[in-house]
């Protein structure tokens, strides 16, 4: 008698061995990923947004924003790897189990066994060509130093003088001057995060919010700004292009610029010297950027569930 189906394959195994067999959502991985099965699973689970194709275009995804992913434009926001590249299969079974906050993609992982989530990760990635030859490797994320004043403070300039405002705003509410206007490579609109707001869609713990200013996320004006964080101190301050802040703000950026090191400064540093300036510019932005984060009362929660029909 052939046996093709993992779960009859699991079912023998233990009825042998005398054991129990977990619930099906807390079921152990007991077979590598397969494409083969996780066709099924994406039929029941996934087709009826993402599409029988893959391309964003299931039945349910006309009323959705943002849009279901478009699996077969090798495009993935949410990744540990560098800006472009291809995610890792641990990137996008993250996203299967937790889902994305403020979308409709729901978390997977106390619904479908982990056999299952491995199984439709292997089969989304047939819907693109890039991953056949994609070898794409994750960013090195160092553990997080505590927070403290300092660093929020410093991380404030850090936001001001990348300009990370244009966007998401003066105070993180994602009303930049630019804000309206964004759109993906789909020709969606889309908006930047408000930081403000309790759950981002691919996590606020420190490493998270490291991992994505420095990875961008594919797909949108949302570049990484991994090579943005050496600069040098000699920079001009704009007053015209500052004018959202105030000028005792402006001000106070000029002089915290003036106590940085030049370009000149930075270009003789060691390799050594030049990561922990950046590291520690990289962390203050991440700690500023938490410092934002409010616990929403019920208007607040009102407003992060209106994401939902945007």
């Amino acid at each position: 008698m052939q046996l093709s189906n993992p779960k009859t394959l699991a079912g023998v195994a233990v009825s042998l061995l005398g054991l129990s067999l977990p619930s099906l959502s807390a079921a152990a991985a007991l077979f590598p990923a397969s494409a083969e099965r996780g066709q099924a699973v994406y039929a029941k689970a996934c087709a009826a947004c993402h599409g029988e194709n893959g391309d964003g275009n299931g039945p349910g995804a006309g009323p959705l924003n943002p849009k279901p992913r478009d699996f077969t434009s090798g495009m993935y926001k949410y990744r540990s790897t560098n800006y472009g590249e291809m995610p890792t299969d641990t990137d996008l079974l993250r996203v299967v189990n937790d889902g994305v906050a403020h979308t409709q993609m729901p978390p997977w992982k106390n619904t479908l066994s982990e056999q299952e989530r491995l199984d439709v990760v292997a089969y989304i990635k047939m819907f693109s060509a890039d991953f056949k030859d994609a070898h794409p490797e994750t960013i090195e994320i160092p553990e997080p130093p505590p927070s403290s004043p300092e660093y929020v403070k410093e991380g404030r300039k850090v936001f001001m003088t990348l300009q990370c405002w244009n966007c998401h705003g003066t105070s993180g509410h994602a009303d930049g001057p630019a804000a309206s206007g964004l759109m993906d490579s789909w020709g969606h609109s889309i908006r930047p995060v408000n930081f403000t707001w309790e759950h981002y869609k691919h996590g606020n713990d420190p490493k998270s919010i490291y991992k994505t200013f420095n990875t961008g996320l594919n797909g949108t004006p949302m570049i990484s700004f991994a090579g943005s964080f050496l600069f040098g101190g000699n920079q001009a301050i704009d007053s015209a292009t500052n004018a959202s802040f105030s000028k005792a703000e402006v001000a106070e950026l000029q002089a915290y610029l003036q106590s940085q090191p030049s370009d000149a400064d930075i270009n003789a540093m060691s390799d050594e010297k030049k990561k922990e300036l950046e590291q520690r510019r990289k962390w203050a932005l991440v700690h500023y950027l938490r410092s934002l984060i409010q616990k929403p009362n019920a208007a607040g929660w009102i407003q992060e569930d209106m994401e939902l029909t945007r």
